[in-house]
């Protein structure tokens, strides 16, 4: 394996550094509200709900055909 010089080392000990600072969540805080989130949304979502999906404008209303 290389060795590293004195600026990969430099931006190496930078960027762990920016991770210590981010802050980070629990998944057993975080999972819940992504499930409640996801359930809100779910009646949105054109490819879970067909209604949605007649209403948007840019969907193609015929089939591709091969000539």
């Amino acid at each position: 394996m290389d060795e590293l010089d004195e600026v990969q080392l430099k931006n190496h000990v930078d960027s762990l550094k920016q991770q210590l600072q981010f802050k980070r969540e629990k998944t057993s805080v975080s999972l819940p509200e992504l499930t409640k989130w996801m359930e809100e949304k779910m009646n949105e979502d054109p490819f879970l709900n067909p209604d949605v999906l007649k209403d948007n404008p840019w969907v193609e209303s015929s089939k591709c055909v091969i000539i």
